[in-house]
């Protein structure tokens, strides 16, 4: 066999195969319904997410460790009475002020900065809007608290609808 026919046979077999170890993507990726229809829940692998360290906000460890009650916002910064959180993939929120913080329930206002992905998130543009978040459902871990639940509100600025996004705070245990 020629060098020419070969190369052409290798080249021939990586197309038909595919590149990379066969089994472990048939692991990793969902698999067709029946009909083409998406996989079933059960027909898909999680992901396995690697747990990122915590980041604790300066003076955040001592008042924990006093009995204060934390909070863990999505950029994994523990603090206590946050002025800055990172609550979803596209909003921030800025300038908090709380009231009834270490209570059951507490609740900051401040202004939410939103990426608006319009037309894609690389080229989108920022808003600003008054919010209100309310973290509730203090969790122990350990000896100390987190808030483990939030709910925030703010106005779109162009059509000034109410909106109630998800956003996300942790406990870390």
């Amino acid at each position: 066999m020629t060098r020419l026919a070969l190369s052409c046979a290798v080249a021939a077999c990586l197309a038909l195969s595919g590149c990379g170890d066969g089994e472990r993507a048939a692991e990793t990726e969902p698999t067709a319904g029946v009909g083409g229809e998406p996989p079933t829940a059960s027909s898909t692998v999680s992901p396995v997410t690697t747990p990122q360290p915590l980041r604790y906000t300066p003076g955040a460890r001592a008042q924990l460790t006093a009995g204060g009650v934390g909070v863990v916002d999505l950029g994994n910064r523990v603090a206590i009475e946050p002025a800055l959180m990172a609550v979803n993939r596209e909003q921030r929120l800025e300038g908090l002020r709380w009231s009834g913080w270490g209570s059951r329930r507490t609740s900051g206002r401040g202004t939410v900065d939103t990426l608006i992905c319009d037309p894609n998130c690389a080229t989108g543009r920022r808003e600003r809007s008054t919010a209100v978040i309310v973290l509730s459902k203090p969790r122990r871990c350990g000896s100390r608290r987190f808030y483990a639940r939030s709910t925030m509100t703010y106005e779109e600025p162009e059509t000034g609808r109410t909106r109630a996004p998800d956003t996300y705070v942790r406990p870390p245990c």
